[in-house]
């Protein structure tokens, strides 16, 4: 069986036999990020991601520069869910041998430049030759005052909210202009503390909750007119807008009002994600969200 004959999440649930959960308080498989005590007053959380070329970023109209500031602070995304302050960053970077010198440089100033931001220290990786396309590769580590919820122990009743408009990555896409998101790092940490379970919009809102859905069990319905969407771009769009710094949190709905969330629905019992527009009605949309391997 070929591997986007899978998916992604029976992919990671076949490979979850491998990898050690011993210790670690948010082991794999059960969020995006993996969490272990450090020490008496805090946790360590740890998160890795990547990004392609061709994939994620072009160098064809975009800067040096602006893919890695994006690179890293998708990378923080994970960080700020889990309300860890960022601390130290390792990047592999694999790329052909006929990129310009002066381009992976401009990666690295930029990775630098929101590193400086946000306090997290480069201090060290690899680089590798391939053929292409090109990788980015950064592992991320921050420290974290209490214990973040994991989304595995999402519970059927709770409120869904985000912490801003969805959808300003997708239309900065489309007019191929320039997009830096800020990591939402002070508000992760006010999030986490009021014991929300978040989550970062790195591949959609609603790919997003298939995730809590995969981890806990536990499903969603989500309620259209509810959606705030960015200027220019429609409800529907910012259900699927990826690479979006917003985070999306689950919990009691006082709590969420009270810490000035926007409450779009609901979690259920059922094993799906839903969306309800606005007559009421079931909506059947063609996409979902961006999904690795389909």
């Amino acid at each position: 069986m070929k591997i986007a004959e899978l998916g992604e999440d029976e992919l990671i649930r076949r490979l979850l036999p491998h990898l050690q959960a011993e210790g670690v308080t948010i082991p794999a498989g059960t969020d995006d990020a993996a969490v272990y005590r450090c020490d008496a007053e805090g946790f360590q959380v740890v998160s890795c991601d990547a990004s392609v070329e061709g994939v994620h970023f072009d160098l064809g109209w975009m800067r040096p520069e602006d893919v890695g500031w994006r690179a890293l602070a998708l990378a923080l995304g994970d960080l700020a869910a889990k309300g860890a302050t960022p601390t130290y960053g390792l990047v592999m970077a694999a790329v052909p041998a006929s990129w310009e010198v002066d381009d992976l440089v401009g990666v690295y100033r930029g990775m630098a430049e929101l590193g400086r931001r946000t306090g997290l220290g480069l201090v060290g990786g690899d680089t590798s030759a391939t053929s292409g396309p090109a990788v980015i590769g950064l592992t991320v580590l921050g420290a974290a005052r209490v214990q973040p919820l994991a989304r595995s122990e999402a519970k059927p009743g709770w409120a869904i909210g985000v912490t801003g408009r969805l959808g300003a990555a997708m239309l900065a896409l489309r007019e191929r202009r320039v997009h830096r998101p800020e990591p939402l790092l002070a508000e992760g940490r006010r999030l986490n503390e009021a014991g929300l379970c978040c989550g970062d919009v790195s591949d959609g809102l609603l790919r997003e909750l298939d995730k809590f859905l995969a981890y806990s069990g536990t499903g969603a319905e989500v309620r259209l007119a509810e959606v705030p969407a960015a200027e220019g771009v429609s409800s529907e769009e910012a259900l699927t807008s990826g690479e979006e710094a917003e985070l999306v949190c689950l919990g009691p709905e006082e709590t969420l009002r009270e810490l000035g969330l926007t409450v779009i629905g609901r979690t259920i019992q059922e094993a799906e994600v839903r969306v309800i527009d606005r007559a009421g009605h079931p909506l059947s949309l063609d996409y979902r969200g961006y999904r690795h391997f389909a």
